[in-house]
């Protein structure tokens, strides 16, 4: 191997024991000729992640590179440890518990950035997999044309999926401020920096499969820490320390901040706190009325005055949506 790899695949794993080989494994099975390596941050795990992780060393001693940390250090330092022991010219991310499905993914995404120097990262379709019930649902729509992901809907919704990625590799420790360690989404961080690089692109080839369980932040956290974590996010960009502000992001993270309100009131509404999701819901429509906003309000309402009828509405909405 050169001594900077062409790719670089980051892989974080903790108590990943029973997905582990197969993430790694849909790393080693990419069909390209490209030269590539898979470095692994293990934290320290409390099962069997670490052993399996190690035989997939041994037998690919010069692909695989493992960053054993000897105490447990969190998500966040194992992110940037591993982040930085990557050499390759570009990056992509692949946690312990999703797996790559498509095996021309590192070929297809590396001859994009070739070919369009103006773009710092590229992402692209998912399949969600279900790991309670079994069950994959559909990312986005297979119909979803390709499109640019601008700070005006990065900032309103998280709405890349990490195990998808590739980036350049321009990002330095000096990057990651202290402030990194106190946000719920370390690859938010990540896209909010890499936006003063360059554009991000949207192509929807199926690339990955992302596993909602009890270890991932979706599955293990309720919708309203999320809500609030995310708002405290805003709060930090709102500071101008991710990325500089002109007036036209102002407007944009402003309003995202007006419908995250909302989401925290539907959330506070699902927990039982009426009051709280009145006052919220109220606030945000007040402060953004546009027939989103009127839609929002009403979601916000029907989820107080009767969650159940809510969610049987949703239930008809997904079955459809997946036929």
């Amino acid at each position: 191997m050169p001594l900077q790899p062409t790719l670089s695949v980051f892989m974080l794993a903790y108590n990943h024991e029973p997905y582990i080989a197969q993430a790694i494994q849909s790393i080693l099975d990419q069909k390209t000729d490209l030269d590539f390596e898979l470095v692994i941050g293990e934290d320290f795990s409390k099962d069997n992640t670490r052993a399996i992780i190690l035989e997939f060393k041994q037998k690919y001693p010069e692909k695989i590179t493992v960053i054993e940390n000897t105490t447990n250090v969190g998500m966040h330092e194992n992110f940037l440890r591993t982040l930085f022991s990557c050499r390759g010219k570009y990056l992509c991310i692949c946690e312990g518990d999703d797996y790559w499905n498509n095996p021309d993914k590192l070929n297809l995404q590396y001859q994009f950035l070739e070919s369009n120097p103006q773009y710092v990262l590229v992402c692209g379709n998912h399949t969600r997999y279900i790991q309670n019930t079994g069950q994959f649902e559909r990312g986005n729509p297979a119909t979803e044309p390709d499109h640019d992901i601008a700070f005006e809907k990065l900032i309103k919704f998280n709405c890349i999926t990490t195990a998808t990625i590739m980036f350049r590799n321009v990002l330095t420790r000096e990057d990651f401020a202290p402030d990194f360690f106190s946000i719920i989404s370390c690859d938010w961080y990540l896209y909010m920096k890499l936006l003063s690089h360059g554009k991000i692109r949207y192509v929807n080839n199926n690339l990955a499969v992302y596993r909602i369980n009890e270890g991932s932040i979706n599955g293990r956290t309720n919708r309203l820490t999320i809500a609030k974590k995310e708002m405290d996010f805003m709060e930090l960009v709102k500071r101008g320390s991710l990325i500089a502000l002109d007036a036209s992001k102002t407007t944009a993270l402003a309003n995202a901040m007006v419908f995250k309100n909302f989401d925290i009131a539907q959330a506070n509404a699902v927990n039982g706190n009426k009051k709280v999701a009145f006052r919220l819901g109220t606030y945000a429509l007040r402060h953004s009325f546009s027939l989103v906003s009127i839609k929002e309000f009403i979601k916000t309402m029907l989820l107080i005055v009767s969650p159940g009828l809510f969610q049987a509405v949703r239930k008809v909405k997904r079955y459809f949506s997946r036929q």
